[in-house]
């Protein structure tokens, strides 16, 4: 008691949102879910469409293909009759090919607590599928994606690194320093035992295709396959 061990929880220093529950302060269109893709990576070693789709993403169509892991469908299945009422995470059962219509709203800093953040909500037909709250940070140097999902009484946080590599770009939770999932409660942050990784790929002028795998403890249980194609009129 008179000289107890130092703790071995980590300080996590990079801004955390403060949205809780669903979204809130949303308010005029953004075209895009930066306005700089070249913050993150040097965009001079990526295509013109990778870097179109980042700042000009109301200019494209997003469909996916949604599969879940066979060991989880069934835990997927209970929790799809959750998140039809959240409005959060309401990810497909099926993997059939799905268009995700969307738009990219900024919300107001005093609420969310973060740089300049903008809110992108996708839908599946009438029903929303995601809410994440883009906005960045820096840390020694690196610039970070920092997302947010508003849960009840929570946020989930997702710090993703960028880099590039032969001209796709790769966005990840791991990695040295900040790059994580976590669970924001209240002003706690937990670090959780997720990890996702994005690999976004040209296919052609105006098209991309892009891949989300998620993972548990190290084991993968989902994987979305999109299919990204800019907007005739667009282009």
């Amino acid at each position: 008691m008179l000289a107890p061990p130092e703790t071995k929880q980590k300080v996590y220093n990079f801004p955390v949102s403060q949205m809780r529950g669903t979204l809130k302060g949303a308010g005029r269109s953004q075209p895009g879910l930066v306005d700089d893709l070249s913050v993150f990576v040097n965009t001079k070693a990526l295509p013109k469409t990778i870097v179109d789709f980042y700042e000009q993403t109301d200019q494209y169509q997003l469909f996916a293909s949604v599969k879940w892991a066979t060991w989880f469908k069934p835990l997927a299945s209970c929790y799809k009759i959750i998140s039809t009422q959240l409005q959060q995470l309401n990810l497909p059962i099926s993997s059939n090919l799905t268009e995700m219509t969307f738009k990219i709203q900024a919300v107001d800093p005093t609420v969310d607590g973060r740089k300049n953040p903008r809110a992108w909500i996708r839908r599946v037909k009438n029903n929303i599928v995601f809410v994440a709250i883009y906005s960045q940070h820096e840390t020694k140097g690196r610039t970070y994606m920092n997302i947010a999902l508003p849960l009840p009484y929570s946020s989930m946080i997702g710090i993703l690194q960028l880099e590039v590599v032969d001209g796709i770009l790769i966005l990840s939770s791991e990695g040295k320093g900040d790059p994580g999932i976590y669970l924001a409660v209240g002003k706690t942050l937990f670090k959780l035992p997720l990890s996702e990784n994005f690999l976004i790929k040209e296919t052609g002028a105006g098209s991309l295709i892009a891949q989300h795998k998620m993972r548990i403890f190290g084991i993968p249980f989902l994987q979305i396959e999109y299919t990204i194609i800019q907007n005739i009129r667009a282009s």
